[in-house]
């Protein structure tokens, strides 16, 4: 307890008295609400494209600015859906249900109020139960090692590849993907050259950021520029802060329980802001039967909102106590993290990684009062960010995207890497093969490699990861995994079976 007690006390420093950590939240907050804003961009692109500068930059600054840009993107998906009933993210897909309707009634800026301090009062819920149980989750992670480390990168891939939108096998084939690009190179353990194919740029392998900027960044900006161009009359934004700020204060019992809705879902690989946005909904609208939903009811918005930014804490979990992130925007932080010699687990939570894992929650604290601030001074004239044409978003993130992945190792082999990836995302996207399983395998696919080859020599073999005596939590992941992967094939069968004595 004196331990928590000391880092919660210097994370408290490192945000509320670090100038410089203070600037890369505010300008982080303030980035992710523009890129929020604008449909079809979104919190993983946001965080995406800012990989490879982070670099440059000391680890808790790099890590704040990552964090603070989810954060705020939350926030501005809702903007979009209210102003111009398109989500700026699929998380703020429900918020569309009663903030449009709000909207042409007159009171867009009584919605983007409840919005904003609904957004910032769940994220400020789940910051501080994550922030309390920090200890408690420490203990648990202990009972985790190398095999079990292996096992969980490999359940990580496999559940988002099967509660990623489109069909489980594609899933699965996207995972394989992001897997086999981490076998290109010199060997984790070993000093096999693999597939480089005399290529002497590629005996390094290719860096997991150029995947995820070409999936994440080309793709989505060569999607993007086949949608067409939405806008709004900014001169017609009407309403009252104060009402809005009011309306949801009051409803403080529904900010409570859409949070931990939130919070828990979130929890869950591959669950997603869009899962926990439409359930908070649907249980405000069934605990509240005798009121209208659909034309412009403030409980619908407290409930998403609340819920979207609790389920970032409850998101970044899984990615720090097992490195298992369940959604683009938690793998490209991965990345960071990665990048910058941080490995999730016990290490996270004692010493100076309990210092930094404190210090990113608490930053979230911040950034949610920034949320509040911004949403108050700007909510009249925020639908102007609607308004940014996509040809000039378009080349601008293209370029940042090729200018990040070059001065990583200054190779034009990565930037034709980029465009291959790029393409290859269009390509799935288009024809349904979701993009985060092959993001994920690449980024944990030589952690992966790693873990097992060095189980294997722990083992002498296999039988290390089956050992009921020994390794009793791996055994359990390898079941869980078998389980996972089979289940969709037993379903098919006891359904031909069902359907087969119901003829007969």
């Amino acid at each position: 307890m004196v331990e928590f007690l000391h880092a919660l006390l210097q994370a408290s420093q490192n945000v509320f008295l670090d100038p410089v950590n203070i600037f890369w939240i505010c300008s982080g907050t303030f980035l992710g609400i523009v890129i929020g804003a604008i449909p079809g961009l979104g919190p993983a692109l946001g965080v995406a494209i800012i990989i490879p500068f982070t670099m440059h930059m000391e680890t808790v600054p790099a890590l704040l600015f990552a964090i603070s840009i989810y954060d705020g993107a939350m926030y501005g998906g809702s903007i979009a859906s209210i102003l111009l009933n398109t989500p700026g993210d699929a998380s703020a897909a429900a918020t569309t249900l009663e903030g449009f309707p709000m909207s042409k009634k007159g009171k867009a800026i009584d919605a983007l109020m409840i919005c904003g301090v609904s957004s910032s009062l769940g994220g400020v819920i789940g910051d501080i139960i994550v922030i309390l149980f920090c200890t408690v989750l420490g203990s648990f992670i202990l009972l985790f090692g190398t095999p079990e480390y292996a096992l969980l990168g490999i359940l990580g891939v496999i559940i988002v590849s099967r509660v990623s939108k489109g069909a489980f096998y594609k899933g699965i084939i996207a995972g394989l993907l992001g897997l086999g690009v981490t076998t290109i190179g010199i060997g984790t353990m070993s000093a096999d050259v693999r597939f480089a194919f005399g290529i002497w740029e590629l005996y390094e392998g290719l860096p997991f950021i150029t995947v995820l900027m070409g999936m994440f960044g080309v793709a989505t900006m060569s999607q993007l520029a086949g949608e067409p161009q939405r806008t709004i009359a900014t001169g017609k934004i009407t309403g009252s802060r104060l009402n809005g700020i009011i309306t949801a204060l009051k409803e403080w019992p529904l900010i409570i329980k859409s949070s931990l809705i939130g919070l828990f879902i979130g929890a869950f690989p591959g669950a997603g802001g869009s899962l926990a946005n439409f359930v908070a909904y649907g249980e405000a609208v069934r605990s509240n039967p005798k009121e209208k939903f659909g034309e412009g009811n403030p409980k619908g918005l407290v409930a998403t909102e609340s819920s979207n930014n609790a389920m970032i804490d409850g998101a970044l979990l899984p990615t720090l106590l097992f490195g298992i992130p369940g959604s683009g925007t938690t793998a490209a932080f991965l990345a960071i993290m990665i990048l910058h010699g941080f490995r999730w687990g016990h290490s996270l939570f004692t010493g100076e990684g309990l210092v930094i894992l404190l210090t990113i929650f608490m930053a979230l604290l911040f950034s949610e009062i920034i949320i509040i601030v911004f949403a108050f001074f700007t909510a009249r004239y925020i639908g102007y960010i609607t308004t940014i044409d996509k040809n000039l978003i378009i080349p601008f993130v293209i370029i940042v995207a090729a200018l990040g992945v070059f001065t990583m190792r200054f190779s034009f082999a990565d930037l034709a890497a980029l465009g291959i990836f790029g393409f290859l995302g269009f390509i799935m996207n288009r024809y349904g093969y979701p993009i985060v399983p092959a993001v994920i395998g690449a980024i944990l696919g030589g952690i992966i490699e790693e873990n097992f080859l060095r189980s294997l020599t722990l083992g002498n073999g296999p039988l290390i990861f089956i050992n009921p005596f020994t390794n009793p939590v791996s055994l359990i992941l390898v079941l869980l995994i078998v389980f996972i992967l089979f289940q969709p094939f037993f379903s098919a069968a006891k359904g031909r079976l069902f359907n087969k004595s119901k003829s007969s």
